[in-house]
């Protein structure tokens, strides 16, 4: 079943956000009847969600994946707790990053717990499909094989990994 409470991300072909809380170290979707009692536009509560997503992003594990000269291709975020599909929309995401994959980011988020981050300029992102089918394909609760650009907290869609 679908969330009850989303909104398309531009461009995208499989792809909602969905609106949500973590309670007991479990996602629970925001119901209609809940969203509707707050009396919250959809922008509101992107609003509202900004600093969850900010405290998401302070939690996660940032694994920087180095080449053979070490510099850093990508970084992968990853948690026990279901709040990485959160952390990814925290607007300090590119400052975070900046000085290993630059400014302007690309996203890829397979699961609730792993999403990859890349530099938008300079790969083949191509041979990085496997990877995130495979963790797309490991979890049961999977989000996206959509790849976003990622802008002040908000995604585009700009492409899908390929099997």
């Amino acid at each position: 079943m679908g969330a009850q409470v989303s909104a398309p991300v531009e461009n995208a072909q499989r792809t909602l956000l969905a609106g949500g809380r973590l309670e007991g170290g479990q996602l629970v979707g925001v119901t209609r009847k809940d969203w509707q009692r707050t009396g919250l536009s959809w922008k509101g509560l992107e609003e509202l969600s900004k600093a969850g997503a900010e405290a998401d992003l302070k939690r996660v594990e940032a694994i920087f994946v180095r080449d053979k000269r070490s510099v850093v291709e990508f970084v992968e975020l990853r948690s026990s707790q279901p709040v990485v599909a959160s952390a990814v929309l925290a607007p300090q995401l590119s400052s975070r990053f900046a000085d290993t994959l630059g400014e302007e980011l690309l996203v890829a988020v397979p699961s609730r717990s792993r999403a990859f981050i890349f530099p938008k300029h300079g790969l083949d992102l191509s041979k990085y499909s496997a990877m995130v089918w495979e963790a797309y394909g490991e979890t049961a609760y999977p989000v996206s094989v959509e790849l976003f650009e990622w802008r002040s907290g908000t995604l585009k869609a700009v492409g899908m990994f390929e099997r």
